[in-house]
């Protein structure tokens, strides 16, 4: 099993990347999430994988983070969604924002994903509401619970923390945590500061 690729990002494209390691290039198919996470092309990355076996071979699968890596094994364990949907489900949203869709029952969010119909999104609800409620975040805590209905103020925050040089996964769930403690949406330089507070400074 590959659990991981460290090495130097040769090729970066919309739904694959190649990592060099030892001078063998390793072909990986990944979700759009983590081509925008990743570097640019010739920096040194390190990709969380996963190695599936299909009818015509493996095929290696790379994430930018553990928890979407994690969110994969659990979607390709479900009849009817395989890797192809599972990486679809990862482009269109953030593991936050699916794990909030499934919690809050939003069959509208689901549905948007790409490839994803309404007997699909009911399913999904139905299997894995109680796994991803409980679902750990490799630092001992829940998965956040994004707020439904983002305010112009999230999306102002969460490009203020790419700016101070967050991935946008990251700066979305530092966002989400904050907002979930907030009975009111704050302003975008409001939620910054407290997510630079909780984080003790950048």
């Amino acid at each position: 099993m590959i659990a991981f690729v460290e090495g130097e990002l040769v090729d970066k494209q919309p739904d694959g990347i190649t990592v060099s390691v030892g001078g063998i290039g390793l072909y990986m198919d990944v979700p759009l999430s983590t081509v925008q996470a990743l570097g640019a092309q010739g920096s040194r990355v390190r990709v969380e994988t996963v190695l599936h076996s299909r009818e015509d071979g493996m095929q290696l699968y790379g994430f930018a983070t553990v928890d979407e890596k994690r969110l994969f094994e659990v979607l390709i364990t479900l009849p009817g969604i395989g890797p192809g949907v599972a990486l679809n489900i990862l482009s269109g949203a953030t593991v936050a924002e699916f794990t909030a869709a499934i919690i809050n029952e939003d069959v509208g969010k689901l549905v948007s994903l790409p490839k994803i119909g309404r007997k699909t999104a009911q399913r999904l609800i139905m299997e894995l509401r109680d796994k991803l409620a409980s679902m750990d975040t490799g630092k001992g805590e829940a998965l956040p619970v994004a707020p439904s209905g983002e305010a112009p103020e999230v999306d102002d925050a969460i490009m203020g923390l790419v700016a101070l040089g967050y991935d946008q996964p990251e700066a979305r769930k530092q966002v989400i945590r904050v907002m979930s403690d907030s009975a009111e949406t704050p302003a975008a330089e409001e939620i910054i500061r407290l997510v630079l507070r909780n984080q003790g400074g950048r």
